[in-house]
């Protein structure tokens, strides 16, 4: 299998899950040294090769497609993850911020799935996209993320249709998740720790995730008790796109 974006954070989470039941994984970073440096630390949890390339773009889509293959000779199982997140108002961005966001999250997700797509079929395999909370509603100052991960949920709808009954095709969409890019995004903003309480004041349970908890999410959906589940935007999200919750006389909470 192959997972974009796994160096780190939720890549590296479900590289992990992935591990512990004894698949092959390919680990992609844009850059060789990160996704060596995963590699090596994973070494011991089972079968693991690095793949570095850019998914930002179609030569590295097949890249990383083509040492997954070299690396364990088959690839069933695909999850785009790799992503980026910078929180600007809509006054800020330029046209290369913009295409830096749809390029690694949304353009990457498809040609990664068309390069694997030979291998996917032979082997009836399973893509999961990595989406988020943010496909399936806004917030401000984060225009950028919220189209690609809007584009991602429904290029799953789309895929699933093509690609069935041969390839199952879905998306996670979790809420705020504890890892690098979070807390990057959260020194950014200047107040780490209120940061971190706004968005797990975002859902009912009042939490901000934890990377395993999605990646057994993932780790599902690519599975056979998944087999009768294609085209879904499954929601991790501690309840936030379920509505608001508000107190008497229509406070909120």
């Amino acid at each position: 299998m192959l997972i974009t974006g796994a160096a780190r954070g939720l890549g590296l989470a479900t590289a992990r899950a992935f591990l512990a039941l004894g698949a092959g994984v390919a680990v992609n970073d844009r850059d060789p040294g990160p996704a060596e440096s995963a590699v090596a630390g994973l070494k011991s949890e089972g079968r693991v090769a690095a793949a570095p390339a850019d998914v930002a773009t179609v030569t590295g889509c097949r890249q990383a497609v083509a040492q997954t293959i070299r690396a364990f000779g088959r690839l069933d199982i695909l999850v785009n993850n790799a992503a980026i997140n910078i929180e600007k108002p809509i006054a800020d961005w330029d046209e290369d911020l913009w295409d830096r966001h749809l390029d690694v999250v949304l353009k990457g997700a498809f040609f990664a799935t068309q390069a694997a797509l030979p291998y996917l079929r032979a082997n009836r395999g399973a893509v999961v996209n990595v989406a988020s909370e943010l496909g399936l509603r806004g917030v401000r100052d984060n225009v950028g993320y919220c189209a690609a991960k809007g584009g991602i949920v429904n290029l799953t709808r789309a895929l699933a249709l093509e690609l069935a009954p041969d390839v199952r095709v879905n998306s996670v969409c979790p809420g705020p998740i504890d890892t690098p890019l979070m807390r990057e995004c959260a020194i950014a903003s200047g107040d780490p720790d209120a940061y971190y309480r706004q968005y797990a004041a975002y859902n009912v349970l009042g939490r901000v995730a934890d990377p395993s908890e999605i990646a057994k999410a993932i780790l599902f959906l690519a599975s056979p008790r998944a087999a009768m589940i294609t085209g879904v935007a499954f929601a991790i999200d501690g309840g936030s796109t379920a509505g608001q919750e508000t107190g008497v006389g229509g406070g909120s909470r």
